[in-house]
């Protein structure tokens, strides 16, 4: 059995909810530096034991993880922490938002023989399961091209007060969904190309980033894919069998 802490009790609350509920996982700590949150979380799992210093989750010996769901532009800095004083990692997706923070951590991993696993969900949804366990059993046929998206209206998003600062990007935070389905099933993309904007109702609410995005991707072996990604507007309900 794993011993978990948490930090970030906002996107953190279904692994909270989760670790309570699993036979592989005792959750240990939780930390916010909203104390409010923490004693609503205390109150609604009836799980007393939090802090609001990060430091404390890191210094405890009965913690083997840390699970991190703080805003984006903290991933790395506290992934690194984490790292650095023995702790394996789950982190919420995006998982880091500057390319150039990758070497360090890659070192950490090496160096504490500590583990990092980024929680990108969506492949995990039940659905996805069963089409891409119809995919490789050969139900569905040849691969000829993807097209996936993500389309919502996140508008509440943006009452979190870190959505609003220059560092926040849907492209990352929203986009990698299905970006992850498109290199799920083409590995090897080799070029992409595409537009993003903000749009008038991203502009109201004080984004500072594109909001709405399209892309084309291109594997190796020539077979196209598309992705699309919307997250500031009504979405038109989508009907299937």
């Amino acid at each position: 059995m794993l011993r978990l802490g948490i930090l970030g009790l906002g996107e953190g609350r279904s692994t909270m909810s989760a670790a309570l509920n699993s036979p592989k996982w005792e959750l240990k700590k939780i930390c916010d530096l909203n104390e409010e949150l923490c004693r609503q979380r205390a109150e609604e799992f009836n799980f007393p034991n939090y802090t609001t210093r990060y430091q404390d989750l890191l210094d405890d010996p009965e913690i083997d993880v840390i699970g991190i769901y703080t805003p984006d532009k903290w991933h790395a800095t506290h992934v690194k922490m984490a790292l650095s004083h023995g702790k394996h990692v789950v982190c919420t997706k995006p998982f880091i938002d500057d390319p150039g923070e990758a070497s360090a951590i890659l070192q950490l991993c090496g160096t504490t023989g500590k583990r990092v696993f980024v929680g990108q969900s969506s492949r995990f949804f039940e659905p996805m399961k069963r089409q891409r366990k119809d995919y490789e059993a050969g139900l569905i046929g040849e691969l000829i091209t993807i097209e996936a998206y993500y389309h919502a209206d996140h508008r509440w998003f943006l009452e979190k007060g870190w959505s609003l600062e220059n560092s926040f990007k849907w492209l990352y935070g929203g986009l990698s969904h299905p970006v992850d389905f498109i290199r799920w099933y083409l590995p090897d993309i080799e070029e992409v190309m595409g537009y993003g904007m903000l749009s008038a109702n991203g502009k109201k609410g004080g984004l500072h980033h594109a909001d709405t995005m399209h892309f084309i991707f291109r594997a190796m072996d020539g077979r196209v894919a598309r992705v699309s990604g919307a997250y500031t507007g009504p979405v038109q309900p989508v009907v299937r069998d």
